[in-house]
């Protein structure tokens, strides 16, 4: 794997935990579509997006790995 595919996906880890601990605490809480919060619209599909990142990542580092089977 490239080393600016790694600091990348540290710096996305950074961004997201800090959107999902931090920063969600301080946006306004409006309703959308009459019924979901903001808060819990970004809580619920923030991860969604993650995985489908981490999942590309460790798919490429396994890629690289040669003992593993």
């Amino acid at each position: 794997m490239k080393k600016s595919h790694k600091i990348l996906f540290v710096i996305f880890n950074i961004v997201y935990f800090f959107v999902d601990y931090i920063l969600v605490t301080y946006l306004p809480n409006p309703l959308m579509f009459g019924w979901l919060t903001l808060h819990c619209a970004i809580l619920l599909f923030m991860p969604i997006i993650a995985a489908a990142v981490w999942g590309i990542y460790f798919n490429a580092f396994f890629k690289t790995q040669k003992q593993v089977p």
